[in-house]
């Protein structure tokens, strides 16, 4: 299978699952985890209560699925710790751990996936060249769909 990147607005998407990284500390309040919020509140809820009482960090690399109430699903990937402009928070292996668990989700459940271009490397200050490595290796065998949004 292959990767593939479209023009388009990931919340926009025709795929099953949106995918997308959050940090640990329960806050989507920037970039596309910030229009996950409005447009799917139900995953904000569930993001925000799986936050709660962890030590920071501690959720790192997990991906959590939350079914919308439209029936899409929704992939709060954490790949990051903290937030905050110009900082280097998204550690590749915990995106790859992220990433594999909804890889895993998707092809056990017969579904198809998104993920925003450049995930992790705008906001998460990750290199984008190895983000994209990592998407292609674990996406090998499966189809991956990255929404690029027009400049």
């Amino acid at each position: 299978m292959a990767v593939k990147i479209i023009e388009g607005d990931l919340l926009l998407a025709s795929e099953d699952i949106l995918g997308h990284q959050v940090n640990c500390r329960g806050v989507m309040g920037s970039g596309v985890a910030k229009g996950i919020r409005a447009r799917f509140p139900e995953a904000y809820t569930a993001y925000q209560s799986k936050c709660a009482g962890e030590r920071s960090g501690t959720l790192l690399g997990q991906c959590q699925i939350v079914r919308s109430k439209g029936g899409k699903y929704i992939a709060n990937l954490f790949g990051q710790d903290g937030f905050g402009a110009g900082g280097r928070y998204t550690p590749g292996d915990k995106l790859k751990q992220a990433l594999i668990e909804l890889r895993e989700f998707a092809r056990s459940n017969g579904l198809s996936a998104a993920l925003p271009y450049r995930i992790g490397s705008d906001r998460g200050g990750a290199d984008w060249q190895v983000v994209y490595g990592i998407i292609e290796e674990v996406f090998k065998e499966d189809e991956v769909t990255l929404y690029k949004l027009r400049a």
